[in-house]
C-alpha cells in the first residue's frame, strides 16, 4: 500500500506554489506515494467571509491517517490559520516538512533564502544605479515571506542612509492587482514618483509596469521596478524583469523526499537553505532583454496556448454559471454539473456535502408551537461528523456513495493501486457558510489552470441558490400556512375553510350532490377561563379542535370558524353519517374527560343541515342552517340541565 502525503497550500493556480507542487508530485510518483492537496484560495477576493469558507478545508485534514506533511503557509495570508494548523500537527508523531517558513523545531525546514536575495538586488538599485527615492509594494504585512522581503528592503536602504517611510511602501497580496493599485498609489503621490519601485514578486512587478506606461511614465527610463521569483510571465515580458531565481521545484522535492526516504530529524538535517540567484534584465536599464530566435517562437506558442485556453475556459465557466443558475432543485443542479465534471479531465470527483447543508431549522415558543422559520445555525469551521456523497464520477461513470465519515476524508482511496495518485481537495462554500467539499482525482488535472477557483465557485454559488431556494419554499410554505390555519388550534381556520372548500363545493353545486354543513359550539368555554385561566381555555379548545380532526376521516374539510366555533363539510353524507360522526366527536371528548386529569370536562353541543345543492346555491346559508340547528341543540341542553335540577 503506498503511503500518503498531506499538503497545506493556498493558491495553487500561481506560479509559485504550482512550481514547488510539481517537485513534490515528482518524487512522490518516483518514489511511490499518494499526495493529497487541501486547497484554498485565501486573500482573492480580499473578502473576510470567503476566506473563511476557503481556510474551513484545512480543518478537514485528519493527520492521523497520513504519513506525512508538507506545509506551504507562507502562501496563507492568515496566520492565526498557519497557528492552528502548527498546533494541531504538535499532536500528531509524523514528518511535518515546512517550505520556506520555518515554523518549529519540531519540523523540517526546507528554506530559500528570500532575505539575502532581497538584499541584493535592492542593493543593486541603489549602489549601480544610485537610486534613492525608493517605493515598496509588499506582499500581506502578516505573512513570513513578505516580513522577510520587506525586512531586507529595510535594511538595505538603511545602510545607504535611506529611510523606507510608510507612505513609501503600498500592501499588497501577492497577486498581480495589487502592482496595478501601487502603481495608481505612487502615481497620486504629491511627492512625485519614486525612482525606483521594489516589488515583492514578479506578478505585482508586470502590472506595475503596465499601469506606469498607460500613464505615460517609461521603465526603466523614467522609473526603475524590480520583481521577484523569476516566473514565466517576468523572464519574457518587455522589458524582462529583473529578479530573483529561486529553486521552488527543487524545494518542493526535497520536501516530499525527506518524508519519504525516513529521514531522520536531527539538528543538522532540520533546515535546509537553498541558494538564489539574482537575474539582472530591462526593467532596471542593465539589459536590452534581447532574446534568440528559438525562445521568442516558444514564447510565442506558450502565449497561444494561453489565449486559446482562455477563449475556450471562460465560456465553458460562464456557461457552466449560467446553466447551474438555472436549476430550480438539486436534482437538477446535479445532472446539469455532470458535463462540466466530465469535461474538466479529472479521473474521480467526489461531490461531498455535509448532512446540514440546506437544513431548515424552526424555532418553536414554550408551548411547543412552531412561530418562526429561521436558517441561523448552519456550520461555518470544520465539517459534519458524516458526509453526503450525492454525486460521484469513477472511471467515466456517474453514481452516488453512501455516507461515510468526515474523518475519512476521502470516500474512496485507491489502495489497491501502485499508481501515484493526486488528491485535490477544494472548498464548497457560501461566504463562511460551510457546504462541504469537492475532491479531484487524476494526475491528468490542470493544477495551474487559472479558473478553478472559478470553477469550484460556480458549485459553491449554485449550492447557495438551491439552499435559498428550498428556503423560499419552505417560507412560503409556512406563510401559506399562517394564512389559512388557525395557529392555536392548529386546523384550517376561516380562510383555510373558503381555500380548500371552493373547489369541492363548485364540484358538488355541478352534480346536484347531496352535502352535509355541521357546526360545533364549545360548551363552556367562558367559565373554563374564568376559574381556571385562559390557558386552560386554550387547552379545551385545543383538544376539541383535536377530537375533529381525528374523528374526520372520509376526507371532510373541517376548520375553527372563530371564538369557540368550529364548522365541518363532508359531500355525500346522509343523517345517519353526520350522527356518527357527531356520536364519534362527544366520545372521543368523553373518553379525553376521563383520563385528562383536568377539574372541568369539555363538551360541544353539533348542528348539522343536509340538503342537495345546485349551481344557484351557496355556501354560507348551509352555515347559517347548521349553525341555527346547533343552537337548538345547545338550548335543548340547557332545558335539559334545568329539568334535571
Amino acid at each position: 500500500m503506498l503511503k500518503k502525503i498531506a499538503v497545506i497550500v493556498s493558491g495553487i493556480d500561481e506560479e509559485y506554489q504550482s512550481t514547488i507542487l510539481r517537485g513534490v508530485q515528482d518524487c512522490a510518483r518516483e518514489l511511490g506515494a499518494h499526495v493529497v492537496h487541501f486547497v484554498a484560495f485565501g486573500g482573492i477576493l480580499r473578502n473576510a467571509g470567503h476566506d473563511a469558507g476557503e481556510y474551513n478545508i484545512y480543518n478537514l485534514c485528519n493527520f492521523a491517517e497520513f504519513d506525512g506533511v508538507i506545509l506551504l503557509t507562507n502562501t496563507i495570508s492568515e496566520t492565526s490559520i498557519t497557528g492552528e494548523i502548527v498546533k494541531a500537527l504538535q499532536n500528531y508523531d509524523i514528518p511535518v516538512v515546512s517550505v520556506d517558513h520555518d515554523l518549529d523545531v519540531r519540523f523540517f525546514h526546507i528554506g530559500i533564502d528570500n532575505y539575502c536575495a532581497m538584499q541584493e538586488i535592492v542593493r543593486h538599485v541603489t549602489e549601480h544605479h544610485k537610486c534613492r527615492k525608493i517605493g515598496y509594494i509588499s506582499g500581506p504585512e502578516c505573512n513570513p515571506e513578505s516580513i522577510q522581503r520587506y525586512n531586507a528592503c529595510e535594511s538595505v536602504l538603511r545602510e545607504a542612509g535611506i529611510v523606507l517611510t510608510k507612505d513609501m511602501v503600498y500592501y499588497g497580496s501577492f497577486r498581480s492587482c495589487d502592482g496595478r493599485d501601487g502603481a495608481r498609489y505612487f502615481l497620486k503621490r504629491k511627492e512625485g514618483m519614486p525612482e525606483a519601485i521594489i516589488c515583492a514578486n514578479d506578478a505585482m512587478a508586470i502590472s506595475t509596469i503596465l499601469t506606469l506606461e498607460e500613464n505615460g511614465i517609461r521603465v526603466p527610463e523614467d522609473v526603475i521596478v524590480t520583481g521577484f521569483d523569476n516566473i514565466y510571465a517576468a523572464r519574457n515580458f518587455d522589458p524582462a524583469i529583473s529578479t530573483v531565481k529561486r529553486p521552488l521545484y527543487q524545494s518542493g522535492y526535497l520536501a516530499c523526499e525527506r518524508i519519504l526516504t525516513g529521514c531522520e530529524l536531527t539538528e543538522s538535517l532540520r533546515s535546509e537553505n537553498l541558494k538564489t540567484e539574482m537575474v539582472i534584465r530591462g526593467s532596471c536599464g542593465c539589459s536590452s532583454g534581447t532574446v534568440s530566435e528559438e525562445c521568442e517562437r516558444s514564447f510565442r506558442n506558450a502565449n497561444y496556448r494561453i489565449l486559446d485556453f482562455y477563449q475556450v475556459n471562460i465560456p465553458m465557466v460562464n456557461r457552466m454559471a449560467c446553466n447551474l443558475a438555472e436549476s430550480d432543485n438539486f436534482t437538477q443542479n446535479l445532472e446539469t454539473l455532470q458535463s462540466f465534471i466530465r469535461s474538466s479531465g479529472c479521473k474521480r470527483f467526489y461531490l461531498c456535502l455535509c448532512e446540514d447543508w440546506n437544513r431548515i431549522h424552526r424555532d418553536t415558543d414554550a408551548a411547543g408551537q412552531k412561530i418562526n422559520l429561521i436558517d441561523s445555525r448552519y456550520t461555518s469551521k470544520g465539517y459534519t461528523e458524516n458526509m453526503q456523497v450525492p454525486l460521484a464520477y469513477i472511471d467515466g461513470k456517474f453514481t452516488t456513495l453512501p455516507d461515510f465519515a468526515s474523518s475519512r476524508m476521502i470516500p474512496e482511496y485507491e489502495d489497491g493501486c501502485e499508481e501515484a495518485m493526486m488528491y485535490y481537495m477544494l472548498p464548497l462554500h457560501f461566504r463562511d457558510r460551510c457546504f462541504g467539499y469537492c475532491v479531484i482525482v487524476g494526475n491528468a488535472f490542470e493544477t495551474e489552470n487559472p479558473l478553478l477557483h472559478s470553477w469550484v465557485m460556480n458549485i459553491g454559488n449554485s449550492l447557495e441558490s438551491i439552499r435559498k431556494l428550498e428556503y423560499l419554499d419552505h417560507a412560503m410554505h409556512e406563510l401559506d400556512q399562517l394564512y389559512v390555519m388557525d395557529p392555536l388550534c392548529r386546523i384550517n381556520n376561516r380562510n383555510g375553510f373558503n381555500k380548500y372548500m371552493t373547489d369541492v363545493f363548485d364540484e358538488c353545486r355541478r352534480n346536484h350532490k347531496q352535502v352535509m354543513m355541521m357546526f360545533i359550539d364549545m360548551d363552556g368555554l367562558k367559565m373554563i377561563n374564568d376559574t381556571f385561566s385562559h390557558e386552560e381555555g386554550d387547552n379545551s379548545l385545543k383538544q376539541l379542535a383535536k377530537a375533529i380532526k381525528m374523528c374526520c376521516r372520509s376526507g371532510e374539510i373541517f376548520a375553527r370558524f372563530g371564538g369557540d366555533e368550529f364548522i365541518v363539510f363532508a359531500p355525500d353524507f346522509d343523517n345517519d353519517r353526520a350522527q356518527d360522526l357527531a356520536n364519534r366527536i362527544q366520545a372521543w371528548m368523553d373518553e379525553y374527560n376521563a383520563t385528562s386529569g383536568k377539574p372541568y370536562k369539555i363538551g360541544a353541543s353539533v348542528g348539522w343541515h343536509i340538503t342537495e345543492v345546485d349551481e344557484e346555491m351557496h355556501l354560507y346559508p348551509l352555515i347559517t342552517a347548521a349553525d341555527k340547528k346547533m343552537y337548538e341543540e345547545k338550548k335543548r341542553k340547557r332545558v335539559s340541565r334545568y329539568l334535571r335540577h
